[in-house]
């Protein structure tokens, strides 16, 4: 007779009840620490001039990057913060918006401008328009 065999069934599943829940802790934990999945509540913030930015998307809402005003300071979202070229957007003080080269669906807003706003009426709110 084997070991299994020896053991009753309630048991048996017991066991395999508890695997399956450690298994689960196991493959939920890595995402649950890291503040979830993609598309969450993570913003991605920027430090440029001694002023704070929160990335806020565009949502379609073309603009067009002008000339390259700085270096800045990127991090959050788990990432380490890392230097950026920081360029400057038509239409918009830089002291309310500034923009990534390489994020083209993406404006870092001062904080406290425009807040709930995305897309046109973000844009619309930071050139002063009604």
């Amino acid at each position: 007779m084997s070991l299994l065999a020896r053991i009753p069934r309630r048991a048996r599943v017991l066991l395999g009840l508890a695997g399956a829940l450690v298994l689960l802790v196991v493959l939920v934990a890595p995402v649950a620490l890291r503040g979830g999945a993609e598309g969450g509540s993570c913003a991605r913030a920027l430090r440029y001039a001694g002023r704070s930015y929160t990335a806020r998307p565009l949502g379609g809402a073309g603009v067009v990057q002008s000339i390259a005003i700085g270096t800045g300071v990127v991090s959050g979202c788990g990432e380490a913060p890392a230097n950026v070229d920081v360029r400057s957007v038509a239409g918009i003080r830089p002291a309310f918006a500034v923009a990534l080269p390489t994020e083209t669906e993406t404006l870092y807003v001062a904080h406290s401008r425009c807040p709930g706003r995305e897309g046109t009426a973000l844009l619309r709110c930071l050139r002063g328009e009604p």
